[in-house]
C-alpha cells in the first residue's frame, strides 16, 4: 500500500517532509509506504481561511497526480482540511483529512471533543521552542478539561509527536491528528472501500487551468 501525504504549505526546509517520514512510521503497518509532498504554489503556513482558501486548488491537483501514479490513498496534512472535500471529488482513491478523521474517532471515544493549542504562537514559530511550545498546549488542555470536555484533539499537524507525551499527564484522550489520519487511511484501503461518489461526485469535464 502507498499513501501519499500533501503538506498543503510551501517547502520549508524539508522539515514538515522529514517529520511526516518519521512520524508515519508509527502508526502504518511495516509494508505501508508513506510518502510526502508539498505544493508548490499557496501560504508558507495555513492559519486562516484565506491560507485554506489559497491552499485548496493545489491540493486538489496533488491528489490528482497520486491517483495518476499509483497511491491507494491520500491525508492532507492540515487540521483546516484544504480542499479536502474537493479533492474527494476529483479522485477516486480515499482522500483523508486529519480533522474529519479525529472527530469520527473522537465521536468513539468521549462526547465532548475539543482541539488544543499553543495560544498565541504562530504555526511556524511551534518548533523554535518546543518547550515553551509544550506548556502552551499543556495550559490549553488544562482549560479545556476543565470546562468539561472528554477529548482532546492535537490543533496542528505540525505538533505531531507531542500528543504522546500529553497523554501521559491526563486522564482524558488526546489524539494525534496526523498519525490518526494515515490510520485512518489506511484502514479504509484495507476494507477495499472508498468516499461515496453520491456525497463527492465527479465534477463535470470542463476546461480548466492550474499552474503546470
Amino acid at each position: 500500500m502507498k499513501i501519499l501525504v500533501i503538506i498543503p504549505i510551501l517547502p520549508r526546509n524539508g522539515e514538515a517532509e522529514l517529520r511526516v517520514s518519521e512520524r508515519a512510521k508509527e502508526y502504518v503497518k511495516p509494508d505501508t509506504e508513506v510518502h510526502s509532498i508539498n505544493i508548490m504554489y499557496g501560504p508558507a503556513s495555513i492559519e486562516s481561511l484565506y491560507d485554506d482558501t489559497m491552499a485548496a486548488p493545489f491540493v486538489v491537483q496533488k491528489a490528482e497526480w497520486a491517483e495518476k501514479n499509483g497511491y491507494d490513498a491520500v491525508v492532507v496534512s492540515c487540521m483546516l482540511d484544504p480542499g479536502v472535500k474537493a479533492a474527494k471529488e476529483a479522485v477516486n482513491i480515499p482522500v483523508v483529512g486529519p480533522r474529519e478523521a479525529c472527530m469520527a474517532i473522537a465521536s468513539v471515544l468521549g462526547a465532548k471533543p475539543k482541539t488544543i493549542l499553543p495560544r498565541g504562537i504562530p504555526v511556524l514559530e511551534m518548533h523554535d521552542d518546543l518547550d515553551k511550545t509544550y506548556e502552551a498546549l499543556r495550559k490549553d488542555a488544562e482549560k479545556a478539561i476543565s470546562e468539561g470536555y472528554e477529548v482532546l484533539i492535537m490543533g496542528c499537524t505540525a505538533l505531531s509527536g507531542i500528543a504522546r507525551r500529553l497523554n501521559e499527564e491526563f486522564e482524558v484522550p488526546i489524539l494525534e491528528n496526523q498519525g490518526i489520519a494515515l490510520k485512518v487511511a489506511e484502514m479504509i484501503v484495507d476494507l477495499g472501500v472508498s468516499q461515496s461518489k453520491v456525497t463527492y461526485p465527479k465534477p463535470p469535464e470542463k476546461k480548466r487551468r492550474l499552474p503546470e
